[in-house]
């Protein structure tokens, strides 16, 4: 199951899809979806819906992933042909100097920074603002970019393959593992053929989580308006992993090879007790490690899902990664192993899943 998630994680974070530019990643998830579910559908945001039906009647399980990436996209580009962006996302600024980008899926080039044999005290002291900061694509002047074929409104990603560590092959890094894990447990999910034993499961693939879960909010309404409306949500996703000497557990209990973790509370959304309790339960009967923790520091799409049309119950099922928004997020597989195991598990139990109201 480990080495069927990595193969599959290591080809769509090998994709660019900066928020709002997720084409390349949609195409490939249709590709890979569409000789494995009953129907495959994207919505003019980008959003996939991929469904599959049980033989009986039964009712509605959605998992939501989302398909974006942090990144940037080019401002302008100025006289000596070097290229000034905007960040999309939450990129920080610390992890830009000195690193690869690609441009318009194609364009390598590499952001600059100040020669450290002329770095001052003060300059080496500080983080560079992203404003501040430019790509180097061995142009000469603006026209030698312009006939490379780059162009203002051009996404740009930091280059950074998976790639496993050496004393642990079940740690992976590299970029865009938020949330392309998520998206690869979503496909496996339908290409592992499980059995439904009633109703409906709907895999929904989300654009733009990262600039304000847009796409799951229209995704949301779509399946509230035009069906198949969901009984339950699950929104699949990653969280800042403590454990490290900058990250403290009392900051985030949430830890990289703990199992997956149920974040129960998020800037704008709070788990119901009912959904808590059975993904516990769920967990417990396979014997799969887990963690429950609170995070305000952010969202998952399952702020926007819970509230759509008469409400949603929501659960977030997250994976703990080191270096979270950086070129080098770390994950365990193992994690991610049994996250889908859970998923199945949940899914197994379509033909009798418990009420999620608060009155039982």
């Amino acid at each position: 199951m480990k080495e069927a998630i990595y193969e599959l994680l290591a080809e769509l974070t090998a994709l660019d899809g900066v928020a709002g530019q997720e084409a390349a990643v949609v195409r490939r998830l249709v590709e890979l979806l569409r000789p494995v579910a009953d129907d495959v559908t994207v919505d003019t945001m980008g959003n996939v819906f991929a469904v599959r039906r049980g033989s009986a009647a039964g009712p509605t399980v959605a998992i939501f992933a989302h398909s974006d990436e942090i990144g940037m996209m080019v401002k302008a580009i100025d006289p000596e042909g070097f290229i000034k962006f905007h960040t999309i996302g939450g990129t920080p600024a610390p992890v830009l100097p000195a690193r690869f980008v690609r441009i318009a899926g194609r364009h390598l080039g590499v952001i600059g920074m100040k020669s450290g044999h002329f770095q001052s005290a003060d300059d080496a002291g500080k983080v560079k603002p992203a404003a501040d900061s430019y790509i180097d694509v061995g142009a000469r002047t603006a026209a030698d970019v312009q006939a490379m074929g780059i162009k203002v409104g051009d996404p740009i990603v930091l280059v950074s393959p998976l790639t496993r560590l050496t004393h642990n092959p079940d740690l992976v890094a590299g970029k865009a593992i938020d949330n392309r894990i998520a998206c690869a447990l979503v496909v496996r999910l339908f290409l592992d053929r499980i059995t439904i034993p009633a109703g409906t499961l709907v895999g929904v693939v989300a654009v733009q989580e990262e600039v304000g879960l847009r796409g799951a909010r229209v995704a949301a309404q779509r399946l509230q308006l035009a069906g198949p409306k969901p009984d339950v949500a699950i929104v699949v996703d990653t969280t800042p992993a403590a454990g490290t000497p900058d990250m403290k557990l009392t900051e985030q209990n949430a830890v990289m090879s703990g199992g997956p973790v149920f974040q129960i509370m998020s800037r704008d959304f709070l788990m119901s007790p009912p959904v808590r309790d059975f993904l516990i339960r769920t967990a417990e009967a396979e014997n799969i490690p887990y963690q429950v923790t609170p995070m305000d520091r952010s969202n998952t799409d399952a702020a926007a899902v819970h509230i759509t049309g008469a409400g949603v119950p929501t659960g977030v099922i997250t994976l703990a990664r080191r270096y979270s928004h950086s070129p080098v997020e770390l994950l365990d597989l193992n994690d991610a192993a049994h996250a889908l195991q859970l998923l199945k598990a949940i899914i197994g139990q379509m033909g009798r899943l418990p009420s999620f109201g608060l009155a039982g």
